[in-house]
């Protein structure tokens, strides 16, 4: 899998002097997928980019923030190009992290309790499937529920998120998780609140711009299954239409082609050797996930949208496609 652009300082100047010129450098698997399932190419990316560096110019809210392609396409394409829909994604996401800073910024991997998580090996990236998906692999089990709570486990999930974000083959081809709830405990659960849960669940059904396209569980303890549900509640239609759970992981095994199956699970992955080269690349783009606190919006502006509890998926107070028009961007 192609490493994300080895930029390290993004500007953050809402009218920046020039832009970058985009250039699509990925296979032809991803420029199909990106056609056939996003409506994506050259005409319609460049003119979507320009649509949407004209709109954060001229936003009344927006006070700094990246219009690097690299940056502008995660939402894009997580839209399908619908310019007000990615605008008001973008919208949502800056406001999101302003609004809860203790979950969404300083997502530092030298940070003692994420570095600790991490080598704990919670998270692996598997690499990707044949359809083009990024697939992952979480293994409940070796969270230390002992020693990091909710927050913690939040922050973790942000930086993961953040970081495979900046792949382009993740923004085109969208990603399948899996989770081995194998020998957890009632703690690995218990703990998250109902605040907790609701922030955490904004953050992945309208937060963020990620493209789920299978979450996978198994083994999952029927001793929690009411905390699950109660997660589902906040969790929107189509991100529940992806999830699927299994008895055994046998049958989630299933789902993994045989070149992603971890040791642990009958295959040849070395997931530790994995996870070093993850925390590797963590460390080579600590300054651009690092650097995105630094973008800014008036959050005072959007501080109803966590206080509604009606919102519908894609709305942002007043109507992203409302503002939209009324910058006059064609």
């Amino acid at each position: 899998m192609t490493s994300p652009a080895a930029a390290t300082n993004y500007s953050i100047e809402k009218r920046p002097a020039s832009y970058d010129q985009y250039e699509f450098t990925l296979s032809e698997l991803y420029r199909n997928i990106a056609k056939e399932e996003l409506r994506e190419d050259d005409e319609i990316r460049e003119q979507s980019l320009v649509q949407m560096r004209e709109w954060i110019a001229k936003h009344p809210y927006i006070r700094k923030c990246r219009t690097d392609a690299s940056f502008l396409l995660r939402f894009l394409r997580f839209r399908k190009y619908s310019v007000p829909m990615a605008c008001e994604a973008l919208e949502r996401y800056l406001a999101m992290r302003e609004t809860f800073p203790a979950w969404f910024k300083k997502l530092d991997c030298n940070d003692p309790v994420l570095r600790e998580m991490l080598e704990d090996g919670m998270f692996v990236k598997l690499g990707q499937d044949s359809d083009g998906r990024m697939v992952t692999m979480f293994r409940v089990k070796l969270l230390n529920v002992d020693k990091f709570g909710p927050l913690e486990q939040g922050r973790l999930v942000a930086l993961l998120i953040e970081t495979l974000l900046e792949w382009e083959e993740l923004q085109i081809g969208g990603f399948r998780v899996n989770i081995d709830f194998t020998d957890t405990v009632m703690k690995h659960y218990g703990m998250w609140g109902v605040t907790d849960m609701k922030i955490f669940m904004d953050a992945i059904n309208r937060s963020y711009p990620i493209r789920f396209r299978e979450i996978n569980g198994a083994k999952f303890p029927k001793f929690a299954a009411s905390i699950l549900n109660l997660l589902l509640t906040f969790a929107s239609p189509k991100l529940k239409e992806r999830i699927i759970c299994h008895n055994t992981m046998l049958e989630m095994k299933g789902k993994l082609e045989p070149s992603l199956l971890p040791k642990a699970y009958g295959g040849d992955l070395d997931t530790d050797d994995l996870g070093r080269k993850f925390i590797k690349h963590l460390e080579n783009r600590r300054s651009v996930i690092l650097a995105l606190d630094d973008m800014e919006i008036d959050v005072a502006h959007y501080s109803s949208l966590w206080n509604q509890s009606n919102l519908v998926e894609n709305e942002v107070e007043g109507g992203v496609a409302g503002s939209f028009r009324k910058l006059n961007v064609d």
